[in-house]
């Protein structure tokens, strides 16, 4: 084998000794925080009956209007069962007419209700259907879909050399361009609850956009391109967001459970991984001290600084799961869909923190 072969034999291999290693799997962890919601006001005296009109649904500027339509009615339905749901586990006066019943009524009368509906054609609608307020819902839904290009090596010139024996010319590594793809699903979502007699707002509530994103990119070793057919279906990721808003509205009134998940993932050092590891394990106390051990060798370790709030969320301390949280977020190299993630995180217990249940307190 000649100098020249060798060297490039020796330097291919550095150079997927390299890749091997960035591509190497880390600790994950599907975390899920719940608690209940106190309402932010009583109700008003008296009213313990409603009607639900079916949401005004709009899909990237109303593209897609089967998507709409579905929507539409699927977000009053989940409406219906989580005022019953709450009214059942948490007590409450509050009943909700039989969506069937509202439709027919409504439908007879022609009245093709739904979105944000207010004044006098609230207070006509909750007379005809015999109710003391009306709850209507607005949901605009974005979809964006980017395109990019990733490196992917083929190490097949490697295993071509030795395969022809040491003499066999110079042995390498070849790239190539591989598609990767990423999704941006967005929700603004506005309710109201109408008085029957005036048709004014009882209660309001449009948050901060709800926002989920969904990527796939190919492996950095013999990747192959990816596209939308690689990513989680479209419709399971709008019927998170929906649930999520209008389970936060839902609460406004009634007490209502709220749930949310995060996948966690370790950072390369070892103490980050062992954190993940104990949390699967539930052991919660040990898992702060291993991310508190990663932060320490690395002041930007935003993905262990993360996870040391969702542990303070399970432990029941919102105040330290918010300092995580924002610590997470200010810091250096966090990519876009790490940050969303972590004011999304930060924004949600910062609003929820004085309304949590005293019995999910420490």
């Amino acid at each position: 084998m000649n100098r020249m072969s060798a060297a490039g034999l020796m330097l291919a291999l550095a150079v997927a000794a390299m890749i091997v290693g960035c591509g190497a799997s880390r600790e994950t962890y599907n975390a899920t925080i719940t608690y209940v919601l106190e309402p932010t006001k009583e109700l008003p005296e008296g009213l313990t009956t409603v009607a639900i009109l079916d949401a005004g649904v709009k899909v990237d500027g109303s593209e897609d209007d089967d998507r709409a339509k579905k929507w539409a009615k699927i977000s009053a339905d989940l409406m219906e069962s989580m005022i019953k749901d709450a009214a059942e586990r948490h007590g409450g006066r509050l009943t909700v007419a039989k969506r069937r019943d509202t439709q027919k009524v409504l439908a007879e009368q022609d009245m093709k209700m739904s979105g944000m509906v207010a004044g006098g054609a609230a207070a006509q609608a909750a007379k005809l259907l015999d109710v003391q307020a009306l709850i209507t819902s607005d949901l605009n839904i974005r979809v964006e879909v980017k395109k990019s290009t990733k490196t992917t090596f083929d190490l097949t010139h490697i295993a071509a050399a030795a395969g022809h024996g040491w003499g066999a010319g110079s042995a390498g590594i070849g790239a190539r361009e591989a598609d990767a793809i990423s999704r941006n699903m967005t929700l603004q979502c506005k309710y109201s609850m109408l008085d029957a007699g005036s048709g004014e707002a009882i209660f309001e509530y449009a948050p901060r956009p709800f926002r989920k994103m969904d990527s796939k990119k190919p492996s950095p070793i013999f990747g192959r391109s990816a596209g939308e057919a690689d990513l989680d279906p479209v419709d399971e990721y709008i019927g998170n967001l929906v649930e999520q808003g209008t389970r936060e509205f839902v609460s406004m009134f009634v007490p209502c459970e709220v749930t949310y998940a995060y996948e966690l993932q370790s950072s390369s050092d070892e103490n980050s991984a062992k954190g993940i590891a104990a949390m699967r394990a539930d052991d919660l106390e040990a898992a702060m001290q291993f991310f508190k051990a990663a932060v320490a060798k690395d002041a930007e370790d935003h993905k262990s600084v993360f996870a040391m709030g969702v542990c303070s969320e399970l432990m029941k301390d919102w105040s330290g799961a918010l300092k995580y949280y924002q610590q997470a977020a200010g810091m250096r190299g966090v990519d876009e869909d790490d940050m969303g993630k972590y004011l999304a995180a930060k924004n949600r217990v910062k609003d929820h923190m004085d309304r949590i249940r005293k019995a999910d307190k420490k």
